[in-house]
């Protein structure tokens, strides 16, 4: 013997491998070969030189063949030794897997995982596998001891091997960069999880009245435990945008949970009209996924009629998150402020504002009334105002800024926090300001 079989002979000697683990070791070689044919048909291989060499009267082939018999546990060359009287260990149980690497565990573990499958919707998945310690460092070890240098790790060859039977009855591929279904297994202890993976859902939200906040708002004063102020609510608000478009959504899609991302956000009081903010919909471990977007589109506006609208409706991925967040920093924001002032508004002066107001620089400390966040001096870019007079001291104005620009501050002045402000250059206070945003860079 020599080369290859010199090899398989000499692991075999010291290691009882099933064809899986003995196969594994070369799995390089020859490539479209699968490891249990490719450690089959070197157990063959060896068992066919036994043969021979016992028919030339070779008596040290005896050994090989009884090798191949009982380490190698290969049905052909257990059939040869009995034919010729040899005493042969049955018994045998592969050194690395310990007996768990075969056709019929990947079949009844598969059947289970293609049961549960049943229960979601999904156009691709992703098999991972956890291997115990002991199994992967005893893999590892014989690698070392015979200098193999052309095998693929144990991971490898379980998920291949289910991969190919799942995909095969379910008529879905595997999919490694965005699985709608990962399938995670230990073949070892016969368990395993499916997870379905998130729906993103983007769109764009319409906020009809003020007084909803974009998520929800516990009563500062209970904590959300219920109390008097609240009318045992542990609420301030009943409502909020989040869950008048993500209830619905975690309905439809037979979803677990969900998270609501949005580009920004407006105060409390602050309706969002016009072409509305972007948002995206992340819907966890969902059943569904094959939701037609016009259906979930009308389904949220009918649950949040009146309160909130969703238009334009469509998937898309996580990356999508991290775009529109990123984006929204800088991303322009219109809105329009209905103003009314302590005194009369002069014209001069107003248009003095619309002039002085044109791309510039504000210097804008964290506003007063939310001083619970970090005190410190925002730098945005406000690039236009326009302004119409509706009464002697009632005035329109169309604002065109920087996202994270704090608008109110900006008109009001917030004591000096905010400069430049509207209300030093028009010289009169605001008393009240009813703002609302109708339109965010898309």
């Amino acid at each position: 013997m020599g080369g290859i079989l010199d090899l398989v002979y000499r692991m075999l000697q010291k290691y009882t491998l099933c064809d899986y683990c003995l196969g594994r070791q070369f799995a390089r070689l020859l490539s479209g070969v699968g490891n249990k044919a490719r450690g089959e048909a070197l157990k063959v291989a060896l068992a066919m030189e036994a043969n021979m060499r016992l028919l030339m009267d070779d008596k040290d082939a005896v050994n090989v063949l009884k090798v191949v018999a009982e380490n190698g546990m290969n049905r052909h060359a257990r059939k040869l030794a009995k034919s010729l009287n040899y005493q042969i260990d049955e018994n045998k149980t592969c050194d690395i897997c310990e007996g768990k690497l075969t056709e019929e565990n990947f079949r009844r573990i598969a059947d289970s995982i293609i049961g549960e499958l049943g229960q979601y919707e999904f156009s691709n998945f992703l098999i991972g596998t956890s291997v115990p310690v002991h199994i992967k460092e005893r893999d590892d070890q014989i690698k070392a001891e015979f200098a193999l240098t052309f095998g693929e790790e144990i991971k490898s060859d379980i998920t291949r091997e289910l991969g190919k039977i799942i995909e095969g009855t379910t008529k879905k591929p595997v999919e490694f960069a965005t699985p709608d279904i990962t399938i995670l297994l230990d073949i070892f202890s016969g368990t395993f999880t499916v997870k379905s993976n998130p729906v993103f859902v983007k769109g764009y939200y319409k906020k009809l009245q003020p007084s909803i906040p974009q998520t929800p708002w516990i009563c500062r004063k209970c904590r959300g435990k219920g109390c008097e102020a609240c009318g045992q609510s542990g609420r301030e608000y009943p409502d909020s945008v989040s869950e008048l478009i993500g209830e619905p959504a975690l309905n439809l899609f037979e979803a677990l949970d969900y998270r609501f991302h949005a580009a920004g956000r407006e105060d409390v009081n602050v309706t969002v009209l016009g072409t509305g903010r972007p948002f995206v919909l992340e819907l966890k471990s969902p059943r569904k996924r094959f939701i037609q977007p016009d259906k979930l589109q009308n389904a949220i506006n009918e649950y949040a009629k009146d309160k909130v609208e969703v238009l334009d409706l469509s998937y898309t991925t996580k990356k999508d998150v991290r775009d529109m967040k990123a984006k929204s920093v800088v991303a322009s924001k219109t809105y329009l402020a209905l103003v009314e002032f302590d005194s009369n508004v002069d014209e001069n002066k107003l248009r003095e504002v619309c002039e002085k107001f044109r791309n510039v620089l504000v210097h804008q400390r964290t506003p007063s009334r939310i001083l619970r966040r970090s005190d410190r001096v925002r730098k945005k870019y406000l690039y236009s105002i326009e302004a119409e007079k509706k009464g002697n001291r009632l005035v329109e104005f169309r604002i065109k800024a920087q996202g994270g620009l704090y608008i109110k501050e900006v008109i009001n002045g917030d004591g000096g926090r905010t400069v430049p402000n509207i209300a030093d250059v028009l010289g009169t206070a605001p008393i009240n300001i009813t703002l609302s945003v109708v339109e965010v860079e898309r």
